[in-house]
């Protein structure tokens, strides 16, 4: 069978998907992407207590290495939470640092292409350092600002989300990686790797006004997160999403494939209890992830 691309690979399932509903009478039958990614045998791997990139290498490690996720010729996008100017220091934007390791770690396990991808302004990718840091290192970095850098796709499963459009180089990724980082947010409570794919959708105000917990969790319907690398080696407690607010060096990478349980795990060092946080729970129920760790194979890794 010839290889199919990841734009292709949705809009099949999506033409299946709506099939099925007619013969069903349900209109939420099937994932975009129903099958799990490699994980290492863990669902967690916490890496804590080193520099932003020892410990993503020894997160990626735990799970099995970035092989695992990465082949040779793969194409790979990669979406950071870029949105301001700011300094790492700031906690308001992933740390390049995080970036920068990734992308070559995927350069190194045979990836042709990388893009480093997000709906934010040139001025951010270049302020915040991810610039300089992914293009250092090999990657393309794309600032999705235009429409014409987008299509829509149907939205089989969601509540409120009919249909979205994201970026095009996601949908014709081999392997999508996303990295955010954990902070505050004023009207999410907390954004967190769910809550970064607003950044790789186009009409972000239709999110807020219409919903915004269950449009987050609508979207996760769709697009499935080979690989999250959640950068909390400084979180932003307050004052999110852009700051300054009250800063805490938590040192921790957490990787896995599960957004639910990655989300659940890094809202307790964001000083919250992961029930309140609506999309969370609304992901859990739509059957996207776990919230309950204590089901879950966790590895905690200090790193020196």
């Amino acid at each position: 069978m010839d290889k199919i691309s990841r734009r292709e690979f949705l809009i099949r399932g999506a033409s299946l998907s709506v099939a099925c509903a007619g013969l069903f009478s349900t209109p939420r039958i099937l994932k975009a992407f129903t099958e799990k990614a490699p994980s290492g045998g863990l669902d967690l791997a916490v890496a804590k207590g080193g520099d932003p990139a020892s410990n993503t290498i020894k997160a990626i490690q735990a799970l099995g290495g970035i092989e695992k996720f990465v082949k040779t010729d793969n194409k790979v996008v990669i979406k950071p939470n870029p949105i301001t100017p700011s300094a790492p220091e700031t906690a308001a934007n992933t740390n390049p640092l995080v970036i920068e390791t990734v992308v070559k770690m995927c350069k190194q396990a045979g990836a042709r292409d990388v893009v480093v991808v997000s709906h934010d302004a040139q001025r951010s990718f270049e302020g915040n350092g991810i610039m300089d840091a992914a293009s250092r290192a090999g990657a393309r970095v794309v600032a999705a600002t235009g429409r014409d850098l987008y299509q829509s796709v149907p939205v089989l499963r969601g509540r409120i989300l009919q249909n979205v459009e994201i970026i095009s180089e996601i949908l014709d990724a081999d392997v999508f990686i996303n990295i955010p980082i954990a902070k505050d947010h004023g009207a999410a409570e907390v954004t967190l790797s769910m809550k970064n794919l607003m950044g790789i959708n186009w009409n972000r105000g239709f999110f807020h006004a219409n919903g915004l917990h269950q449009c987050i969790a609508d979207l996760n319907t769709v697009v499935k997160q080979d690989l999250i690398i959640m950068d909390a080696n400084r979180v932003l407690l307050t004052n999110g999403p852009s700051g300054p607010g009250q800063t805490s060096d938590e040192k921790t990478v957490i990787a896995g494939t599960d957004p639910v349980a990655i989300d659940t795990y890094a809202t307790t060092l964001l000083r919250r209890e992961p029930h309140d946080i609506r999309y969370i729970q609304y992901a859990h129920e739509l059957g996207i992830g776990e919230m309950n760790l204590k089901k879950l194979n966790i590895q905690e890794i200090a790193v020196n």
